[in-house]
């Protein structure tokens, strides 16, 4: 597994980023200092998590830093604490910087909480301390944000999966090829509440995909929101052969019987008038893409891809 999370959590917060950022990076494994196999060692990324008490590091993560310094300075390592501070809490992670040196791709203060109820009398003791010295409620507190930890962990994700990066003239025509290879995706839409996820069949052409349909719950969504998703995949037989395209992109449904859409039937020998009901046709601007696919890696880059359009 290319990436390992080592955390420690007193009352649960860490622990529960610590699970958050593993399925959002998955796959990846969590655990704590006590939990580390030596067999981890092969992970190329390690994100260590601390919490923060008397505005300290946790004495687990310090000496497994330092127990483990002569590898960890091999690998990618992402740093992140736990605290109760709104803004500067990267502070408490200098020291562990300074240890790793530039082996550390970024490090992150996370909001925490605090239930007075669930202290233990010395920490219970070290928080009003730690209040009143800087002049702040002795109160329950929570800075847990959901988003926050998402972003984290999307930003590691981009750092981790687009780091060897193919030519983009190259990029843009694998898309392409992918593009052209393949007929059949699935078109997701939605708006407000309503989501819809279609297989469809579609063609390609010069930064365009092409959807021919007799109409259905999707084009509710379309009139009401032009912003689409579309995937394209092969069937899953292992990671060694996984191969798969999320295009985002902007849907437009074309006028029947316009010069566009009467062109793009006779591009696809089809007759209207031979037709059992009237098809409608979808034009989507391919504006990104997100590829997974063993082939990119089997050429010498990243198994994962971002590419954007002109």
């Amino acid at each position: 597994m290319d990436t390992n999370i080592i955390y420690e959590s007193k009352y649960g917060t860490t622990k529960e980023i610590a699970k958050n950022l593993a399925m959002i990076l998955g796959p990846a494994r969590y655990g704590t200092t006590d939990e580390w196999k030596n067999e981890y060692e092969n992970s190329e990324y390690i994100i260590i998590g601390t919490p923060i008490y008397g505005e300290k590091i946790n004495p687990k993560i310090n000496d497994f830093i330092n127990n483990n310094i002569h590898w960890l300075r091999k690998k990618k390592v992402f740093l992140f604490c736990v605290n109760l501070m709104q803004k500067g809490g990267e502070r408490y992670l200098e020291p562990l910087k300074n240890i790793l040196g530039n082996c550390v791709a970024s490090t992150k203060a996370l909001g925490g909480k605090l239930v007075l109820d669930d202290l233990d009398s010395e920490d219970y003791s070290k928080m009003k301390n730690f209040t009143k010295a800087y002049g702040v409620p002795f109160q329950d507190v929570d800075l847990y944000n959901i988003n926050q930890i998402t972003e984290y962990g999307l930003s590691i994700r981009k750092h981790r999966d687009y780091n060897i990066k193919m030519p983009i003239k190259t990029l843009k025509a694998y898309v392409e090829k992918f593009l052209k290879e393949h007929n059949n995706c699935t078109l997701s839409t939605g708006y407000d509440n309503m989501v819809r996820s279609t297989p469809v069949e579609y063609t390609y052409d010069d930064g365009y995909m092409y959807i021919l349909s007799e109409g259905g719950f999707k084009f509710a969504n379309l009139l009401l929101n032009d912003n689409v998703s579309v995937a394209i995949y092969e069937q899953f037989h292992g990671m060694n052969t996984i191969l798969g395209m999320q295009i985002t992109g902007k849907a437009r449904i074309i006028e029947d019987g316009s010069q566009e859409y009467n062109s793009y039937l006779d591009k696809r020998k089809i007759k209207e008038d031979k037709l059992p009901s009237p098809l409608h046709l979808i034009k989507i601007k391919v504006e990104s893409a997100e590829i997974l696919s063993y082939e990119l890696n089997e050429m010498g880059y990243g198994i994962k891809h971002y590419y954007k359009a002109n």
